[in-house]
């Protein structure tokens, strides 16, 4: 028998987007198919492009099998590959990057279209499908149920270990395998990386092939919505991307934590993109620093801030948002681990790396080299860290210490509460240590940051603020 190919062809509308900014394309698949592929394209109704802006139109691939795509009962899920590629071949024991290998079930499936950007003239997008008959010999599984990502222990003992909460593959939007950035993030000397491509799990599977003996990987997936982006890591299967609604995204938050996952905000900042929800969804951390400080982070740290003052505590974590390509041997001023996120855990292993980000035993530095940060409390006999809650009797002394190894001389150990800024202190070595005490009176927060002198005043100009290293706080409570 020969290959069978459907056409379809729609034309899209900046209406069409904002009534629904997803479609799907039914399509049927009978028995005994051997590869199933998908091309499509798109163009304005002004300027002919293929996949990406240059059309003044963006719209997004994915596909579901007939187990079903409905929202957050979607049991069909096969593959998301965003704008980055105009083709993907789904076989029972290979795939497009992106999707999943498995079986070619009969039955109907379902394109899925995002329309991410519509031009105010219109899109027009042609989907063709092809189905190439042949037995299904040596079918893998891989596309049923939950996909096994095995937790191990990399490294045994309590320590501060340094890594990446946020970069991607080839299986969304960089070019590069899976194996190309465990060089790049061994060349960095991190010591755990979260993978973290976009609304898909198909890179689940190489995650356990590269993990060890000195790198841990843990599984994570940037569900990208049209209203902003977070980060789920440690989650085992897929998870629903198509969320428009702020309940909707509380949704997701639940469907990780059921998984034992943490959910994170991305990169809260014009450009982030935005998070455009209006709630936070009860967020186990924010990314209040992406990429080299300069892109803008003082907004995501003072959306952090506000949560903080509003009496939430998302831990404050960093990601280097990292789109990883080619990679020769030599490393650029912005790698993995700009900037890193140093968490303590009592062993460098998946449950331990999640148990102290959700604890917020972490700070953020501008890159593995530091600078790093010891910032502990003490009342009476009982001494915490960042992250931690500390009681004090009414009128309590509270007395507090912080060590910076890797600052340079004039750099600014800055403290902040509730209401701003508490004080600063120059820097005065390469290994400075500072103490003071606190008359506590009532609950509060004290967190630091390593800055350098602000040109301007930061209540003035808070653009002024250039960080190289950021803490997160500890919480005091009184009585």
């Amino acid at each position: 028998m020969e290959s069978v190919q459907h056409t379809y062809r729609l034309h899209l509308t900046a209406e069409d987007q904002r009534r629904n900014p997803y479609s799907l394309i039914p399509f049927d698949v009978p028995h005994r198919v051997a590869r199933l592929a998908v091309v499509y394209e798109f163009r304005s109704a002004l300027e002919v492009g293929r996949v990406g802006k240059e059309s003044g139109s963006v719209v997004d691939l994915g596909l579901f099998d007939p187990r079903g795509c409905d929202l957050f009962t979607a049991q069909g899920f096969r593959g998301w590959s965003g704008s980055a590629r105009s083709e993907v071949t789904l076989t029972p024991t290979q795939a497009t990057p992106g999707y999943l290998p498995g079986p070619l079930y009969p039955g109907t499936w379902h394109v899925l279209l995002g329309f991410s950007q519509i031009a105010p003239e219109g899109c027009d997008v042609t989907v063709q499908v092809t189905l190439t008959p042949g037995d299904q010999d040596g079918t893998s599984q891989a596309a049923d149920g939950p996909l096994s990502v095995s937790v191990r222990v990399v490294r045994d003992g309590p320590d501060w270990y340094r890594g990446d909460l946020h970069c991607h593959t080839h299986h969304s939007d960089a070019t590069a395998e899976v194996a190309t950035l465990v060089d790049v993030a061994r060349a960095q000397g991190l010591d755990f990386l979260a993978v973290t491509d976009h609304n898909t799990v198909s890179h689940f599977p190489e995650l356990v092939q590269h993990s060890g003996p000195d790198l841990l990987l843990i599984p994570g997936t940037e569900i990208t919505t049209h209203r902003g982006h977070a980060n789920v890591w440690g989650g085992r299967t897929w998870l629903e991307f198509r969320v428009c609604t702020d309940e909707e995204i509380r949704r997701v938050r639940e469907q990780a934590r059921d998984q034992g996952a943490l959910f994170s905000i991305n990169h809260p900042k014009e450009g982030g993109p935005d998070w455009q929800f209006g709630t936070t969804a009860g967020a186990d951390a924010v990314e209040g620093w992406q990429a080299p400080w300069w892109l803008s982070n003082h907004v995501s740290l003072g959306f952090w801030d506000r949560l903080l003052r509003e009496g939430t505590r998302p831990t404050l974590v960093g990601g280097s948002d990292k789109h990883q390509g080619p990679y020769d041997g030599s490393l650029s001023l912005y790698e993995l681990g700009t900037p890193t996120t140093w968490v303590y855990a009592r062993s460098l292993s998946e449950e331990e790396i999640l148990a102290g980000i959700r604890a917020g035993h972490v700070y953020v530095s501008q890159d593995p080299s530091g600078p790093r940060l010891e910032f502990t409390a003490q009342c009476g006999d009982e001494a915490v860290m960042m992250g931690d809650e500390l009681r004090v009797p009414p009128e309590g002394i509270v007395s507090f210490r912080c060590r910076v190894v890797g600052a340079e001389r004039g750099w600014l150990l800055r403290a902040i509460d509730m209401d701003g800024e508490a004080f600063h202190v120059a820097i005065a070595g390469a290994d400075f240590s500072y103490a003071w005490q606190v008359d506590v009176k009532a609950d509060n927060y004290l967190r630091v940051e390593v800055i350098e002198p602000p040109l301007a005043p930061l209540d003035e100009e808070p653009s002024a603020l250039f960080v190289f290293a950021a803490s997160n706080p500890i919480y005091v409570r009184c009585g």
